[in-house]
């Protein structure tokens, strides 16, 4: 394996990083291994398998797993702090997304995003088409009026009842929990629009004749469909640039050591991990 002399590799003894212009290095089964101090370099010639068994890529290259999010973490909300639940959710105040109050390298958990962009992208072409005929549907003159709000109600029904559907979840909680938020106003705008506009397709016969116009009742279904699809967006940007925040404290993360060097009563040291580093021990702090 060719490695450049800059190239930041991981001691498999200690977990420190280092680089291919180490001079401790070690050939095993074909592979070069680097180390911060001939003492790793010593340990890891004696018992090999005692620093790779628990890795399926050579030590000097793989990067750390991602562990796994203890019982115990709490969830706060970036918006209301004073928000604190045992496991992930929704802030009952504001709707967003709860995240672990301390970072960890465990993996995080995309569900949401992928949720988002999933309902967007499958509805999208659907607002598109709702929007054209809304705003030019009477100069191109495709069909009757009366026959475009029954499509134009069956393109924005999966919109709003599916694609938007996360967002009503949310505006009824902030009803309940009587914190009203932006999920509030979005649910409301979004739900009399369709919910006027369906009763105006199915009877427009409720309505006075001063509501007709162009052979049928006014709808509104492009109002509500562009609303929800623009916010879909939203939320995708926004769980993308929390996503990436989060990568990046991971990787400042992983780049602290996993062990510790711990000077015993009688002078000699050793190698033991950071959870086993108490107060009072006499550590070997190491360039």
């Amino acid at each position: 394996m060719n490695t450049s002399p800059k190239t930041t590799l991981t001691d498999p003894v200690c977990g420190m990083t280092v680089t291919a212009s180490s001079p401790h290095t070690l050939q095993h089964q074909n592979r070069p291994y680097y180390f911060c101090s001939a003492n790793c370099q010593g340990k890891f010639a004696t018992n090999p398998a005692q620093y790779l068994s628990d890795t399926k890529t050579p030590a000097s290259v793989a990067s750390a797993e991602p562990a796994e999010v203890s019982p115990g973490t709490l969830y706060t909300c970036p918006m209301h702090p004073e928000v604190q639940q045992e496991h992930p959710g929704n802030c009952p105040k504001c709707g967003m997304t709860l995240e672990p109050m301390l970072p960890s390298l465990a993996e995080e958990d995309h569900t949401e995003l992928h949720d988002f962009q999933r309902r967007f992208w499958w509805t999208l072409p659907l607002t598109l088409v709702v929007f054209v005929l809304a705003m030019a549907g009477h100069r191109l003159q495709w069909m009757n009026m009366a026959v475009q709000s029954w499509v134009e109600l069956v393109l924005a029904t999966p919109i709003v009842l599916w694609a938007g559907w996360p967002f009503f979840v949310r505006g009824w909680q902030s009803l309940v929990n009587r914190s009203p938020n932006m999920w509030t106003l979005i649910g409301l705008g979004t739900g009399a629009a369709y919910s006027y506009s369906v009763v105006a397709t199915l009877a427009p016969q409720v309505f006075p004749d001063s509501f007709i116009s162009m052979g049928r009742v006014a709808v509104y279904f492009e109002a509500a469909a562009v609303i929800i699809s623009l916010t879909l967006m939203g939320q995708v940007f926004e769980l993308k640039a929390r996503s990436q925040t989060s990568a990046a404290i991971k990787s400042l993360l992983g780049l602290a050591p996993k062990t510790a060097r711990r000077i015993r009563t009688d002078g000699s040291e050793e190698d033991v991990p950071l959870s086993n580093v108490h107060v009072g021990d006499s550590l070997r702090v190491r360039p």
